[in-house]
């Protein structure tokens, strides 16, 4: 008896184990917090020392727009924006300190010194800054809804709420916004933000990427045409500077 008491006792531990495990891991479908998610993209994301990516953003007017980015530690970033198929095009670069925006429709280009990157400037002080506001911020309240796949890769996903006055993405207070972090690269792939009602305000896709590749210098100049107007205001997200 003492022998069967021992199996019946063992037999409901593992029960109960397997009980809190379907619980914890999220296998009843309840989305749980996404501390650990989010610890690991804080302590995976430093390993990036530049990416290429392409990607598409799509805002709530229907309105899509390509992107061609380049990034490299510390303050080095360009992204080529197209809107529209034929649309208009223009081309921003960060090197060293220095942002540069060129439009070869106007033939002009505006040269601003940079002050206070960390805050003016995110995405030259953090690769993948984009996702920042949502993931760290105290104003979004954050839950994990598991690994989905985006363009055939894991990634994991996080649900958050706008609880607060941010409004990084568009998407309003009680807004939500869907974050998916690529398992083996961190890098953000997809984000989705809705207002209220459920209506969507922004959406970011990235097509493919690459990490690590060792881009040049060179990568992040921009030359001008012949006959480009020159702008220099005084500096750029510099408080008080009226630009």
């Amino acid at each position: 008896m003492k022998q069967e008491s021992r199996i019946v006792i063992i037999g409901g531990v593992v029960i109960l184990l397997f009980i809190t495990v379907v619980v914890f891991t999220g296998c009843t479908g309840t989305p749980r917090p996404a501390d650990g998610t989010v610890s690991g993209y804080k302590s995976n994301i430093s390993a990036i020392n530049d990416y290429s990516m392409e990607a598409v953003r799509v805002f709530s007017s229907g309105s899509s727009q390509d992107l061609e980015i380049r990034y490299k530690r510390p303050y080095q970033y360009l992204i080529k924006h197209e809107t529209g198929p034929g649309g208009r095009t223009w081309t921003v670069a960060v090197q060293n300190l220095t942002y540069t925006r060129f439009e070869p429709a106007s033939h002009t280009a505006d040269i601003l010194p940079i002050h206070e990157p960390e805050t003016c400037f995110p995405p030259i002080s953090d690769p993948n800054r984009l996702a920042f506001p949502v993931l760290f911020s105290g104003d979004y309240t954050l839950s994990d809804s598991g690994v989905e796949a985006v363009n055939g890769r894991d990634a994991y996903r996080i649900d958050a709420i706008n609880s607060g006055p941010g409004n990084y993405f568009d998407e309003g207070i009680n807004g939500s916004v869907r974050i998916w972090i690529d398992r083996e690269s961190w890098l953000v792939t997809r984000i989705q933000a809705r207002d209220s009602a459920g209506n969507l305000k922004n959406s970011f896709e990235v097509k493919n990427f690459t990490t690590n590749t060792g881009i040049p210098d060179s990568e992040f100049t921009i030359t001008y045409p012949k006959g480009t107007k020159i702008i220099h205001p005084n500096q750029f997200c510099s408080t008080g500077s009226g630009d």
